[in-house]
């Protein structure tokens, strides 16, 4: 089984075409102004004009109007939308693409509510964070509250670098994983090196 692999928090068309060119399956952008890696509407068209938009590509919203929802697909129509905030499943699913729920852990009683409450999202993203910090905290959650019986629909965030995806994946096969802040050498530039490692590991378990 292969595991999908999502670089995430991609700022410029060189990472872009880096983070492609090691073998990830997807590169994500913020869409929240809140991120410092927050990517501009023109940032992305300069990003769509480098590599086309044939790759698969998932921007990641907090609590968004639907015209900035439609602005982004305008640019990249190949996209899987992530919602990070507190979007209700009817406002989801409206743009009749698929889309990912992003999910805070911090308990499996919450964690199952939210699951079931998007029973139509393509997959959960599980994020170390709250509601005051959507993600992007640079920090892991507790393994053990991944539903085993879903992992075939979660996809795994929250602080993953080169030092724990192996604990990560001994621990649990995920469908797939996502890397922001694991793979930079300061925030909103990756590193390379690091991003090409990363994907290595993960494909060692397929």
């Amino acid at each position: 089984m292969s595991i999908f692999i999502k670089i995430c928090g991609v700022t410029n068309l060189k990472d872009a075409k880096a983070s492609l060119r090691k073998g990830s399956d997807a590169i994500g952008f913020i869409q929240s102004k809140k991120s410092e890696r927050f990517v501009t509407l023109e940032t992305l068209k300069d990003i769509k004009n480098g590599i086309g938009i044939n790759f698969l590509t998932i921007p990641v919203f907090v609590n968004p109007s639907t015209e900035e929802v439609v602005n982004f697909l305008n640019i990249f129509p190949n996209s899987i939308l992530q919602f990070h905030g507190d979007e209700e499943e009817k406002f989801c699913k409206s743009f009749n693409t698929r889309y990912i729920k992003a999910i805070n852990v911090s308990n499996q009683e919450d964690l199952m509510n939210d699951i079931n409450t998007y029973k139509d999202s393509y997959a959960y993203l599980l994020d170390s964070g709250d509601s005051q910090n959507r993600g992007g905290t640079g920090e892991t959650f507790d393994w053990k509250l991944i539903p085993k019986l879903l992992s075939n629909k979660i996809i795994v965030a929250g602080g993953l670098d080169l030092n724990n995806i192996n604990l990560l994946l001994d621990t649990i096969i995920p469908f797939g994983v996502d890397v922001s802040s694991g793979v930079e050498s300061k925030k909103g530039v990756k590193d390379h090196s690091k991003i090409d490692k990363f994907i290595k590991l993960v494909k060692k378990y397929e």
